[in-house]
């Protein structure tokens, strides 16, 4: 019942009286009464409110929580430390809180073969962090909070969105992490940073354990890794691919298929180990840590060389539970994964033997593939030498793939471990194994992803940008996936090109899509699509691409001898920027040949566009803070404007002026301001971002005076800025927002560099000889409603550009692309406002100037 802030000031001098007061245990107590009051109910959501909130967590910038909560693909809930676990078979006769504590185990005492040999410890170098790679990481942060309850959200805004105060505290968070990667901090000192807020998640059936840490350790760890991760690579090369080497994994696909296909190999055993990441020894580990990646070994031993807090919490305020993480890697660790590369890499090269067998690891999925006895020896070696360093092989979880002619055999060898032979396995998001197998694994991935995308196309009816910008960068990215680790089986995703055409594509665009519309919207958005492409045809090239950039990993991997990741690095670039520029050529041919074929009207719209470099709005996130998000029917109205078609749901009549309401009427009609409302906020738009650069805009600065000596009007432009072209002169700039598919050019079939320049000129006519004699300049900044901008208004954001660019150190493509994006967003609201706004004056109160208000009291 404390609502109030008369009410709420003295509660909270009593509470902080108590803390200075040492009364600890009274001021839990009373939290906790509140907290038993507060107990919200764990309904399941309905289907209206999984898509509002799909909605707001696309909005900031949240895509794969978004993707995984829409999609219905997120975990089976979070458990309660009281409840009963259970496993396979059913409850297991313990509770959550029990399982976790056995899967974070007692420290064991290592064994000596587990730590490298070395005479000589490598010099500690001093790592170097800048606040250029706190700033790298936070634009990348995503999750959670810790036990302090300040999420990335938070975190972001605190280093990125305040300006010198968000410069100067990326300063102090890159100075913490060089005292932690440089120096040995007390455990005092790093215990409550380390600390953990633990979730325990539904596996159905099994329990998960989740650790996720504070916010500013995340970012120091990713920055550590930012730095030196590269070293990381340098020690495992092609043995352990999780250290972050280029396309890894679409490697280890690869080689294994290619064993698998020649006749010196009878099968591959893939093999799974029991909490890996827990159980790894944590002395081992971080001492291999110290000679094989030494510019991290400080911040590692910093962090572990004491007991991790990881604070469970369940659904009542004392059922609250702590654990200690004693052995291997830290759960939410950023670190976890290139730690425990290094930590097994001395195993790893213990049973490398080529000649033999030849192995593959990622992280603790390890793999080997040769003749089967051959196989089984390298399982024996495994399984005896591998628990010194805390690796413990399941073989009843393994699996062991072999053609079928060596099927009985297999079943023999392999008896003794109770390990499961078949045909075709899932390999690291791939397959492997026998055709028919194959075919099967991408039926049943199709199969899942129709589901998901009828689920995003139900949620596209209501938030279209948010689905739309789901669909593209994340939900396609999955079979993108699988295109290109898996050869052929194109004729598999057609149920999946039916879905997407059928449901999901009209539900964006808000209308019937036709059939000759798709091969368009399957092209980039730069040449005139939507990236909505279709799985049966882009799957043959990724498959090729992908194969061609990880050949030298690939040849490593199969071969068993070293490779030098630079040349593997620079070789799979290379290869994918080349694919990429092929595909946009063929994709540039595709779009001019689609565009000659389409409607007079819809084809003036678009070539305008896609010459004018005006698709960028549809490759951005709709981020409500940097004003991206637009509501469903500014998003359909602007792709409805985009391929020449009238918007749906438009008036009848026009309230302005009373005519029939267009599209075209609707962009021209002056009638209640709208066009001048909608002008003034682009205005104020590229002022500020001119103030940003330049400093010292004005907004409606005056050309000419009321008394001009010569009887000329005023003349007022719409901004000045200082020294954008050249010394410190005065810039005037006028914006004009132009309708370039008006009836009076389209007859006159006026192309759209006419229509801008004749814009232009009128502009000049007005304004350039009274900004002469001011001794300033004039720009005219002519732009069209679907945001194709004249080459003057190109010219300015290039200049703008480079100044920010500069002033930011940032790269200038970046800071164009980023410039023409906010320009396009602020043109579609004003083109928005002019289709659905409001041209009605409302009634005055006959109240002008105030001298009236008080009559009658």
């Amino acid at each position: 019942m404390v609502k109030k802030s008369k009410d709420i000031r003295p509660l909270l001098t009593r509470r902080m009286d108590m803390w200075e007061a040492g009364l600890l245990a009274e001021l839990l107590r009373e939290a906790q009464r509140c907290d038993n009051q507060l107990q919200s109910s764990m309904s399941p959501m309905s289907n209206e409110q999984v898509q509002r909130t799909f909605n707001r967590l696309m909005l900031e910038g949240r895509v794969r929580s978004a993707v995984r909560l829409v999609t219905d693909r997120s975990s089976g809930g979070v458990l309660d430390p009281a409840d009963e676990a259970h496993g396979k078979t059913g409850p297991l006769g313990k509770t959550v809180y029990d399982v976790l504590q056995e899967k974070h185990p007692a420290p064991r005492t290592p064994d000596p073969s587990a730590f490298l040999e070395c005479n000589e410890l490598p010099p500690l170098e001093q790592v170097n962090i800048t606040s250029a790679h706190v700033e790298q990481v936070a634009r990348r942060l995503f999750g959670s909070a810790g036990p302090s309850g300040t999420d990335s959200e938070q975190w972001r805004a605190f280093l990125l969105r305040y300006g010198n105060a968000s410069a100067r505290m990326r300063e102090a968070i890159a100075a913490s992490t060089r005292l932690h990667a440089n120096e040995v901090v007390p455990w005092n000192a790093m215990r409550a940073f380390l600390a953990r807020r633990g979730v325990a998640l539904d596996k159905q059936p099994g329990v998960r354990p989740i650790g996720i840490g504070e916010c500013r350790q995340r970012i120091e760890a990713k920055a550590l890794a930012l730095a030196t991760g590269t070293d990381v690579q340098d020690v495992c090369g092609a043995d352990q691919l999780c250290a972050g080497t280029k396309a890894g994994i679409e490697a280890a696909v690869h080689a294994m298929n290619e064993l698998f296909n020649s006749e010196e190999t009878e099968g591959i055993l893939l093999v799974d180990a029991s909490n890996a990441f827990n159980s790894i020894s944590r002395s081992a580990a971080l001492w291999n840590c110290r000679i094989l990646w030494p510019r991290a070994s400080r911040f590692l031993f910093n962090s572990y060389r004491g007991f991790a807090v990881i604070i469970l919490k369940g659904t009542t305020p004392s059922n609250i539970h702590v654990i200690l993480s004693r052995e291997g890697t830290t759960q939410g660790c950023p670190l976890a994964m290139l730690m425990y590369a290094v930590g097994v890499q001395p195993l790893v090269t213990r049973l490398k033997d080529p000649e033999q067998h030849i192995q593959n690891w990622y992280a603790d999925d390890s793999s080997c593939a040769g003749y089967l006895r051959r196989v089984r020896a390298w399982l024996c070696s495994l399984l005896e030498i591998s628990p010194a360093y805390g690796y413990f092989a399941e073989p009843t979880k393994s699996v062991l793939i072999v053609k079928p002619q060596f099927l009985q055999e297999a079943q023999d060898l392999f008896s003794d471990f109770q390990v499961e032979v078949t045909l075709s396995s899932r390999f690291l998001g791939g397959c492997i194994g026998d055709e028919a197998g194959v075919q099967q694994f991408v039926s049943n991935k199709v199969a899942s992803w129709v589901k998901s995308v009828e689920h995003l196309s139900d949620a596209a009816k209501a938030y279209p940008q948010a689905a739309y910008c789901a669909f593209t960068p994340s939900l396609s990215c999955e079979w993108s996936y699988i295109h290109r680790v898996v050869e052929g089986h194109e004729a598999e995703y057609a149920p999946l090109r039916d879905i997407i055409r059928q449901q999901f594509t009209p539900a964006v665009l808000g209308r019937e899509v036709l059939e000759r519309e798709h091969q368009l919207l399957a092209l980039p958005a730069k040449f005139g699509g939507l990236a909505i492409t279709d799985p049966t045809e882009t799957a043959p090239g990724a498959h090729a691409v992908s194969k061609d950039a990880t050949r030298t990993l690939t040849r490593s991997i199969c071969s068993g001898q070293p490779v030098v990741i630079n040349d593997h690095s620079r070789h799979c670039q290379l290869a994918t920027s080349q694919a990429s520029r092929i595909r946009d050529e063929q994709a540039g041919a595709l779009s001019k040949d689609l565009l000659q074929d389409l409607p007079k009207t819809e084809r003036r719209t678009l070539s305008r566009i896609v010459d004018g470099h005006a698709s960028g709005w549809l490759t951005v996130l709709p981020l409500r803070q940097e004003g991206y998000d637009m509501s469903a029917t500014q998003f359909r109205d602007q792709l409805a404007i985009r391929y020449g078609r009238q918007p749906n749901s438009l008036p009848s009549q026009c309230d302005g002026c009373g005519a029939p309401f267009t599209l075209q009427h609707g962009l021209d009609c002056h009638k209640g301001g709208l066009v001048k409302r909608g002008h003034n906020d682009l205005r104020d738009s590229d002022a500020k971002l001119a103030d940003i650069a330049f400093g010292g805009v004005t907004i409606e600065p005056i050309l000419i005076p009321e008394q001009d000596r010569n009887g000329r009007p005023m003349l007022q432009a719409d901004w000045l800025a200082r020294g954008v072209w050249e010394g410190n002169r005065s810039a005037f700039f006028d914006n004009r927002i132009v309708d370039a598919d008006a009836p009076s050019y389209a007859k006159a079939n006026l192309s759209w560099n006419a229509t801008a320049n004749k814009a232009a000129a009128a502009k000049k006519r007005k304004y350039k000889h009274a900004a002469e004699e001011l001794r300033g300049s004039f720009t005219p900044l002519v732009c069209s409603t679907d945001a194709v901008l004249h080459r003057e208004y190109s010219a300015y954001q290039k200049r703008l550009a480079s100044c920010l660019a500069a002033k930011w150190e940032k790269p200038f493509s970046a800071m164009m692309a980023w410039v023409r994006v906010r320009t396009q967003f602020a043109i579609f609201s004003a083109v928005d406002m002019r289709l659905r706004g409001f041209r009605r004056r409302l009634m005055g109160l006959s109240v002008h100037d105030g001298a009236g208000v008080g009559i009658g009291h």
